[in-house]
């Protein structure tokens, strides 16, 4: 098995195509991929797009259409609205013929703010050894097992991919991040996942700051409203502090 989340096929007709592997798989079930390394190969693709060393990505949307399934899959992107100091990118992935997931992207110029420098988010000391990452002893994957995992003490959950994104590449600082991003709705949990689904259908990231080495915190609160519906809303951190939130939409059913 390819040591990586996916490994390149090559590229077809604008598309450049991969083949996801056992690594990407999902908790929800063994043929389907975590939320994680889909929003991580779409940012991949808008990420590498045209990119220039004097802007970054800010924020990005995923919404997963369907189930998103191991095998070959396929990605492009574009710009949606073209800019020196601001453009909106767009990507997609294909699985089987069909749109299976889709996101988005804010680029924005990068400039000298440091003086002005701030975060409502307190700091998150990454701890030193493995305090308590229990949840995700009792509920695991593919991908859950490519992750080193350390709990703190003081509720966050951080995490670094031991994988590289796709085979052969170094990940950048926003595909870093988007690996790790969609395991807020794990680390946010009220549910017992044996006895409740609560499969989210999106994931928006905004990041006020680009993420710094490898490891990546998150702190996470849902909330199930009476009607299958909920939401989870988490904080994220490198080890110098707050870089970004997430929200994402849930359907709630028994299992």
């Amino acid at each position: 098995m390819t040591e990586a989340y996916f490994e390149p096929l090559g590229t077809d007709d604008g598309w450049e195509v991969f083949r996801a592997t056992p690594h990407t798989v999902s908790a929800w079930g063994p043929d389907l991929q975590h939320g994680s390394p889909p929003s991580a190969v779409l940012t991949r693709a808008m990420d590498r797009l045209e990119r220039a060393k004097s802007t970054r990505i800010a924020r990005v949307t995923v919404d997963l259409l369907g189930p998103v399934p191991l095998g070959e899959v396929r990605t492009r992107a574009r710009i949606v609205r073209p800019g020196r100091r601001i453009q909106l990118l767009e990507a997609e992935l294909e699985a089987g013929g069909r749109i299976v997931a889709r996101a988005s992207a804010w680029r924005m110029a990068v400039g000298d703010t440091a003086e002005v420098e701030q975060s409502a988010d307190r700091p998150r000391e990454l701890p030193e050894v493995d305090h308590d990452s229990g949840f995700f002893d009792r509920w695991t994957s593919g991908y859950i097992d490519s992750l080193e995992i350390r709990g703190a003490q003081d509720g966050v959950v951080w995490a670094r991919p031991t994988l590289p994104l796709v085979s052969g590449e170094e990940m950048t600082p926003a595909e870093r991040v988007m690996s790790v991003a969609d395991i807020a709705n794990g680390v946010g949990a009220v549910l017992e996942p044996d006895e409740w689904r609560f499969l989210n259908t999106d994931l928006v990231t905004h990041l006020h700051r680009r993420p710094v080495g490898e490891w990546i915190g998150v702190t996470a609160d849902a909330s199930i409203g009476p009607d299958g519906v909920g939401a989870t809303s988490g904080t994220l951190y490198d080890e110098a502090g707050a870089i970004g939130h997430t929200l994402q939409a849930l359907l709630v059913e028994r299992v």
